[in-house]
């Protein structure tokens, strides 16, 4: 229960302001919400690929695990490197 009516002067439009702000962004939490929802199906419907695409899309990936595999090996020849004892 409530206790607007217990509380001191002045708190009941407090109390009150503070419902209508709560209620008004509910309401633009919901809109947000909405929109959001139809900003995926848009996505979702937009997402084509033509040939030329994935081929390119398939030899960026390639570019990407062999320049992932060429940093791994320069780490090993870095880890390798600082084990060289310098007298």
């Amino acid at each position: 229960m409530y206790s607007i009516a217990l509380a001191q002067p002045g708190a009941a439009e407090t109390a009150w302001a503070r419902a209508q702000a709560l209620a008004a962004l509910r309401t633009a939490v919901e809109a947000l919400d909405d929109v959001r929802s139809s900003l995926a199906v848009l996505t979702s419907d937009t997402d084509w690929h033509s040939d030329g695409v994935r081929a390119m899309q398939s030899a960026l990936e390639d570019l990407r695990l062999g320049a992932r595999l060429e940093a791994s090996e320069m780490r090993g020849r870095e880890s390798e490197t600082e084990r060289i004892d310098v007298l």
